[in-house]
């Protein structure tokens, strides 16, 4: 991967970070003052309740994604641009096309696939990847 590439996706990674975090600390400051409001009506109090859970679930996805965000960008700034695009289960490249859509992505197609059939990735399905040797056009 050219370093040029590499400094593009360093970029953007830092820019979707950057806006990650501003909304994570806009979701926390939201929930924080939901807190204050004394409800008497049920259906206030369970349309809150369901308002904070939405807004805590959001804040989830956007900590998980904060957090892969840093772990490609340690890859990157740590010099190791080996380690960066690689897939993490089963030591493919992945796809520039996937790395260009999703920066931070640390698995490849199949091993993707996998996950979301499976629900997991761990030592009981290796062999899904042992077998899957071939050449996917998706991740050359």
């Amino acid at each position: 991967m050219g370093k040029k590439l590499l400094n593009e996706l360093k970029s953007r990674l830092k820019t979707r970070r950057d806006h990650l975090l501003k909304e994570f600390e806009h979701r926390l400051k939201e929930f924080k003052d939901s807190g204050g409001h004394r409800l008497t009506d049920t259906a206030d109090i369970a349309s809150n309740i369901i308002e904070e859970q939405v807004v805590m679930s959001l804040a989830q996805v956007e900590a998980k994604e904060i957090k892969q965000i840093d772990n490609a960008l340690e890859k990157l700034e740590s010099g190791k641009y080996g380690k960066y695009g690689i897939c993490e289960r089963c030591g493919k490249k992945i796809n520039k096309q996937r790395l260009m859509a999703i920066p931070f992505v640390y698995l490849c197609i199949k091993c993707k696939e996998a996950e979301e059939i499976y629900g997991r990735l761990d030592d009981e399905y290796d062999e899904i990847y042992t077998n899957q040797k071939n050449n996917n056009p998706h991740d050359n």
